[in-house]
């Protein structure tokens, strides 16, 4: 048997963009836990908040969820092809500081998919 720990995809969002994810393994599983549990704990305290209306915690909170997208994008992308921003090739970084957001989604998804986590596990 030969077992790949990366999955190739075709962008649903960019048709033409084809990107890499990682598989979880054992051990990748739980150094995303470790990165992910500051950024997590964060989100807690504000969702905690006596009043969640307030304009400040609810930019907090949005902050937070960016954050944690793009550390998945960080953890499980591999590879990009197929798409040039602003001329070069793009990488996992330039997806993040300048890409198409759709397309960033789109990965991040696929990146949570791949870990088997519900939205309410996310959250926990």
């Amino acid at each position: 048997m030969n077992y790949e720990s990366e999955l190739r995809r075709e962008s649903a969002a960019m048709p033409g963009v084809r990107y890499t994810i990682r598989r979880v393994s054992f051990g990748r599983r739980a150094e995303l836990v470790r990165q992910a549990r500051e950024i997590t704990g964060r989100m807690e305290f504000l969702e905690a908040a006596p009043d969640k209306r307030d304009v400040v915690e609810k930019m907090d909170a949005n902050l937070l969820a960016n954050e944690l997208e793009q550390l998945y994008l960080r953890w499980g992308l591999a590879k990009i092809e197929g798409l040039r921003i602003d001329g070069e090739e793009a990488t996992v970084e330039s997806l993040i500081e300048r890409g198409p957001e759709g397309l960033a989604r789109e990965i991040a998804a696929a990146v949570r998919g791949q870990l088997g986590l519900s939205e309410e596990e996310r959250k926990n």
